[in-house]
């Protein structure tokens, strides 16, 4: 006749628990902040590509016409940041509304186009960057303020100081600052930049290091 001993199942030991807790801690504190930071830089890449195209955009409509057109609030500061800053990069860039139809002759929709006569179609704009519910324009960060600065004199350069010229604040999604005075010690760092358009975001906090700056 055979006995059957059982044989007694070995748990942990509390020791060997606490080891697995902390190796698993380290080890998130490591992954977690780096694939945060390839997420960042993957968007950041995304921000650029956008704003190549703005630029390009803005290469062909001065090709067109034989100058840079003055986009954002009231044409002059140099911020992207509402509604209506949307609506008139829009029509600027499209010559139509934000929703596609196709816009009246009032004198203030003659004046939103500015200067786009023809109507051209320079730049098509994807749902990622102009989402049909905010009617916003939109980097990948979800920031929905931006600076553009152009090159007023024609002389090819853009500086810190050129007169007229200002360097807006903008905000990311989440209300952090970043001050266009620190954007623009980046210009004045390099003397001018020979480029005929400049766009810049906040990135995602806000800082400079963080800030999204793309220039042709």
């Amino acid at each position: 006749m055979k006995i059957f001993r059982s044989i007694p199942s070995k748990g942990f030991t509390l020791i060997e628990l606490l080891t697995v807790i902390a190796i698993i801690g380290i080890l998130a504190a490591i992954i977690i902040p780096v694939t945060g930071k390839v997420r960042d830089t993957a968007k950041k890449t995304q921000v650029r590509t956008m704003f190549s195209q703005w630029s390009s955009a803005f290469t062909l409509f001065k090709q067109e016409y034989g100058f840079y057109p003055q986009v954002g609030t009231d044409g002059t500061d140099f911020l992207l940041s509402t509604a209506n800053d949307t609506q008139e990069f829009v029509r600027t860039f499209t010559g139509k509304n934000v929703d596609g139809t196709v816009l009246g002759t009032s004198a203030a929709n003659i004046a939103s186009l500015n200067g786009n006569k023809r109507r051209q179609s320079f730049l098509t704009f994807t749902n990622r960057e102009l989402p049909r519910t905010a009617n916003l324009l939109t980097d990948a960060f979800n920031n929905t303020q931006f600076g553009v600065i152009t090159d007023r004199n024609g002389d090819g350069v853009i500086r810190h100081n050129e007169p007229g010229v200002t360097f807006p604040d903008v905000n990311t999604a989440e209300g952090a600052t970043l001050s266009g005075a620190d954007v623009s010690t980046v210009i004045q760092d390099a003397e001018g930049i020979r480029t005929g358009v400049i766009f810049y975001s906040a990135g995602p906090k806000g800082s400079l290091s963080d800030a999204v700056l793309s220039w042709k």
